[in-house]
């Protein structure tokens, strides 16, 4: 059964915009597209640069230093089929204006 914990409001993430969150010592880089919100860990996997910090385009994000692109929705490396590159995922749900998140999904 998932453990989701608060870790913001909705109203902390505006839409098309990320932040980055740190829950039980864990970051994360919280995502908003146009009201569904995606947690993905906020370390890129190749290179360990804050993904929070990226840029969005469309669904995807851009790591700022050697720009891969990771799908925002389920954290796919999306320029090579190298799985050993995606990155994690948290389940998200919310809970009144409460944006929670299960880190052990």
């Amino acid at each position: 059964m998932p453990a989701f914990q608060r870790l913001c409001t909705i109203h902390d993430v505006r839409p098309g915009e990320s932040r980055m969150f740190i829950l039980n010592d864990t970051p994360m880089a919280v995502f908003n597209l146009a009201g569904e919100f995606f947690a993905l860990a906020n370390e890129c996997p190749h290179a360990g640069a804050s993904l929070a910090h990226g840029e969005i385009n469309g669904d995807c994000v851009s790591c700022r230093i050697h720009h891969w692109r990771f799908s925002i929705r389920d954290g796919t490396y999306v320029d090579e089929d190298k799985p050993r590159y995606n990155a994690r995922t948290f389940e998200t749900r919310i809970v009144g204006d409460e944006l929670q998140v299960d880190l052990d999904a």
